[in-house]
């Protein structure tokens, strides 16, 4: 029995919903200026442009923020549709490059920030279209869900001179600048801009990477951000993995301890929230980021995994499965899924950490058996503690000296291991992350060249080559982390 004849002989009643009620509802969705911005850009990219401009200009309760874009444009039957709230069915087929589901974005991600938005659209073959949303006329006795014919000369001016596009306009930002009553001020406005342009490097990375889109902020290009830093050499990618037979990728990259970063790399990262907030998943539909720097519940964020970033790439139909919101600001792997993400995070975590704990070092090919480490860690009874590598070469070398001395130089050392600070060394690496001090490094090179020299002397006379010693004091620490002091060792 089909659905219609089952509810023929039924009583009915129809049960709109209130403009005034719903819409502002709409409002309270979650968006932030960030991620309401980006749906906007979305709307672009399925559009088919390559060129999109962001203006915020400030005027006090008057100031406005306007995109364009170079896309294909709207005819006006095809704008009434774009601004009808709910216009696409979530679970119907999409194209491809669709970086929308619900039919939504436009209208609640313009709602979010705005009571007044505007959108003009010119086609190759038709001429300026434009529809407007007043909030205020919506709550209106007389308003209701009707859009307005109705654009800013100045704005259709605009759009004219274009061959083809769109513009949207948003209008009386109460949730950006305020009201009247509790104004914000062109500071406040400012910041709100620079965290939407920070979002939008990260956000569409990869489409400004490879030149898909180019995005324009106040007349400055938006360059790319990838939280991966694969242009750096020190980056480790691992074996990428595939799902779904092949439709679900996931790449993990363990990216370089601080050792192996310029100052400036390095603290451009943490201005972005920390290298402990960015690690995780990221999650990708279309190169579109969707989530980033989240474990999806399978561990917490902890110091020692900083450097663990795993990159998933989803097409869109499989939006449902994984339940991308309306925001395209949350997903949640399928439950089949996650076992398998999750052995891959562990995997990808304990290999962050060993480059964490062992300052660069490149993940099993740099680190054999034979490399000397001055701590050394042990594990007794499901507890772990330090003890000094007394087989560490430049130890060994130094206890060498005092043969009569052995037990007195061991309860030295030992005084050293039972008192290391340890709560003092985690409590600081949580309050100031990354600001121990590296080995040596406030250390003149010629005292360091120096302790090497004195390894150097004693095993050529042993009888070992030089390439062989330089080789050695590669595999020791701290020396390791110095190879161009090693390169310039000559007796």
């Amino acid at each position: 029995m089909s659905t219609h004849e089952k509810y023929k002989d039924v009583r009915k009643r129809e049960a709109s919903p209130l403009a005034a009620s719903l819409v502002e509802s709409l409002r309270d969705l979650g968006y932030t200026p960030e991620t309401a911005v980006a749906d906007i850009i979305d709307n672009a990219i399925f559009a088919g442009a390559k060129k999109v401009w962001i203006q915020f200009e400030w005027d006090g309760l008057h100031s406005r923020i306007t995109f364009m874009d170079d896309g294909a444009g709207m005819d006006e039957e095809a704008l009434a549709q774009a601004m009808r709230p709910g216009s696409q069915n979530p679970t119907e087929k999409r194209a491809p490059n669709d970086l929308g589901r619900f039919g939504l974005g436009l209208k609640t991600a313009s709602f979010s920030q705005c009571r007044v938005f505007t959108v003009l659209s010119k086609t190759q073959s038709d001429p300026i279209t434009t529809w407007r949303w007043d909030l205020d006329y919506v709550v209106s006795e007389e308003g209701g869900w009707n859009i307005l014919e109705i654009a800013d000369d100045e704005d259709i001016a605009t759009v004219n001179d274009i061959g083809t596009g769109t513009m949207i306009v948003w209008e009386h930002l109460d949730r950006i600048v305020g009201t009247k009553t509790s104004p914000n001020t062109e500071d406040d406005f400012l910041r709100v801009g620079e965290k939407v342009k920070r979002h939008l490097e990260l956000v569409f990375h990869r489409y400004l990477e490879k030149s898909k889109l180019k995005i324009t902020f106040n007349g400055n290009p938006v360059k790319a951000w990838d939280p991966f830093l694969r242009g750096e050499s020190a980056t480790q990618p691992l074996p990428e993995e595939t799902f779904e037979e092949g439709q679900v990728e996931v790449k993990p990259y363990i990216l370089p301890h601080r050792s192996k970063l310029g100052e400036e790399k390095w603290m451009d990262v943490e201005s972005r929230g920390g290298w402990d907030a960015l690690q995780g998943f990221y999650i990708y539909r279309n190169e579109r980021l969707l989530l980033a720097a989240d474990w999806l519940g399978f561990t917490r964020k902890k110091s020692h995994y900083k450097l663990a970033r795993i990159m998933i790439n989803l097409p869109n139909h499989l939006d449902q499965d994984w339940q991308i919101d309306i925001k395209k600001s949350r997903a949640r792997p399928p439950v089949w899924m996650r076992q398998n993400l999750k052995a891959l995070a562990t995997a990808t975590m304990v290999q962050a950490e060993q480059v964490f704990r062992h300052r660069g070092k490149e993940v099993q090919r740099s680190l054999p058996e034979d490399f000397s480490f001055v701590w050394q860690e042990m594990v007794k009874y499901n507890r772990y503690y330090f003890r000094v590598n007394q087989e560490h070469p430049a130890i060994a070398a130094q206890m060498a000296k005092f043969p009569g001395k052995q037990k007195e130089l061991k309860r030295l050392l030992r005084i050293l291991e039972e008192t290391v600070p340890g709560p003092a060394i985690i409590a600081r690496e949580n309050e100031y992350p990354d600001s121990m001090v590296h080995p040596f490094k406030e250390t003149p090179s010629e005292e360091l060249t120096a302790l090497m020299m004195e390894l150097f002397t004693g095993w050529r006379t042993e009888g070992h080559s030089d390439e062989t010693i330089k080789k050695r004091l590669l595999m020791t620490e701290p020396f390791s982390d110095y190879p161009e002091l090693i390169e310039t060792l000559e007796l």
